[in-house]
């Protein structure tokens, strides 16, 4: 597996009655990063670019990389998450179900007390694991893992991937969320803190291949204060649609969309996604509310 890819892919295939979905997020020139629910507002310490700090000051694959600030220090007493939407196909096997989530790190943190952790949930942000050995060994076909350790000093990039084990059943339709975290004590080091680039996910299933296409939605306005219209491309059978918040909660559900809207006056303000779902196609949009 190349582990550098500088673009976002969807590589969809079939091997013994299963379906493999693997893409993966480089962060350069926007790329992947529609999947991304960065913090909101002054608490939000993460940002893409390019890294142009003391001891962090180039990408894994050139040029930009999801980093605790590109310019300046982690700040002390901190705590704040990015969340990434992962695309389920069509719900993972009851005789097998794993997904992978892999990439690579670099870390420049005071060692123990300031450190990052990865989270996710398979049932649409209502509850987190750790990804962390005790939720993994489920690798196959050859794969192996790779534990990292985000905190202290890597001392340049390194290459962490686990291989998920999750017995919450995942349905067509429904989203699997990353929360990558990062969090600092009360000193002040004036320390890089921890970035991500090439950030690998996969998951394997049975049924119909689902494939991306953002011709399928379009929405507006954006930002919204109270109506989002949306616009779909005419397709028969039913269609899900999903509203995720910066917290990674699914703020709207609805399985067989049939308006031609979404009413957010009860939103909070802030930058969510969109995800519209057919049959064997979806689409993600990202939309600000602004009341």
């Amino acid at each position: 597996m190349n582990k550098h890819l500088l673009l976002a892919i969807v590589v969809l295939f079939s091997f013994t009655g299963k379906a493999q979905m693997m893409w993966d997020i480089s962060f350069d020139h926007g790329s992947g990063t529609d999947r991304i629910i960065l913090p909101d507002g002054n608490n939000g310490l993460w940002q893409i670019g390019k890294p142009s700090k003391s001891v962090f000051n180039e990408a894994n694959s050139l040029p930009d990389v999801i980093v605790t600030d590109t310019l300046n220090p982690y700040p002390a007493s901190d705590t704040s998450s990015f969340i990434v939407v992962h695309l389920a196909q069509h719900g993972w096997m009851s005789n097998y179900p794993k997904i992978d989530v892999g990439g690579w790190y670099y870390v420049n943190s005071d060692t123990l007390t300031d450190y990052g952790f990865i989270e996710f949930s398979a049932d649409k942000g209502k509850t987190w694991a750790l990804v962390d050995s005790a939720n993994s060994g489920c690798c196959s076909w050859g794969a192996s893992q790779e534990y990292p350790v985000f905190t202290g000093n890597s001392n340049g990039w390194k290459h962490f991937y686990y291989c998920l084990c999750t017995s919450v059943p995942v349905e067509y339709g429904d989203t699997v969320l990353y929360r990558f975290s990062f969090i600092s004590d009360g000193n002040q080091t004036n320390k890089d803190g921890l970035m991500f680039d090439d950030l690998h996910f996969e998951d394997w299933s049975e049924g119909i291949d689902e494939h991306p296409d953002d011709r399928l939605i379009t929405i507006s306005p954006n930002p919204v204060s109270d109506i989002l219209w949306i616009e779909t491309a005419p397709k028969q059978g039913s269609k899900t649609v999903q509203v995720i918040n910066v917290s990674g909660t699914i703020v709207y559900n609805n399985q067989d969309f049939r308006e031609k809207y979404i009413n957010t006056v009860n939103f909070n303000d802030g930058i969510y996604l969109i995800r519209y779902a057919t049959q064997d196609e979806f689409a993600v949009k990202k939309f600000m509310v602004r009341h």
